[in-house]
């Protein structure tokens, strides 16, 4: 089940990875790098303890994409479990780490890394929680029409926050910069989704 797993990763995030380097991230990457591979790891051990098959994992500059296409046969609590999977691995880490062992930078990563993925933002677990939350409430079309609207308004949040941060203090490019990458992103499949 897991052996023909295909792993790949993007152009745009291999230049991430490089230009987050290049920006001095060095002594922080292989923290957020092993707090990534943990929350991939809680969503992966959800998902086989379900048994659903993986088959690709595509790391992407939004973080990583499992495809699991059996995984939307799963009743909404169990996918919804599989979903949030991740950041609960990444915040009970970053309270461990930060309790138990005083590494303060392996648990901030944690920490960041889990509730960067709750944001409600299409592409992350927080906006595919809210998609899913929604649908079992009511109906799946009135859940694509709440999660698009909440993502429009949280992207701009982002936005006007990160050049707030850098327009008063002078720093927060790249938080902008991100934001800005993650708002082109949406645009760009809400394009694609208009086509089909």
């Amino acid at each position: 089940m897991w052996r023909s797993t295909e792993l790949r990763v993007t152009s745009g995030a291999a230049v991430l990875l490089v230009l987050a380097l290049l920006w001095g991230a060095g002594p922080v990457m292989p923290h957020v790098l092993v707090a990534a591979l943990c929350h991939e790891a809680g969503h992966l051990a959800v998902l086989r303890w379900f048994r659903v098959p993986v088959e690709a994992i595509v790391v992407t500059p939004m973080g990583a994409v499992i495809s699991a296409p059996l995984q939307e046969r799963l009743s909404y609590p169990r996918e919804l479990l599989a979903v949030l999977a991740g950041a609960a691995v990444n915040l009970l880490l970053a309270v461990v780490f930060a309790r138990v062992s005083g590494d303060y930078l392996f648990a901030g990563a944690n920490f960041l890394l889990g509730v960067y993925n709750l944001l409600p933002i299409r592409g992350l677990d927080g906006g595919r929680a809210l998609y899913l939350l929604a649908a079992w409430r009511s109906e799946p079309f009135a859940a694509q029409r709440l999660t698009a609207a909440v993502n429009a308004v949280t992207l701009a949040v982002l936005l006007g926050l990160s050049a707030a941060l850098l327009w008063f203090t002078g720093s927060g490019l790249f938080c902008l910069v991100g934001a800005a990458g993650m708002a082109l992103g949406q645009f760009r499949v809400a394009k694609r989704e208009r086509k089909r």
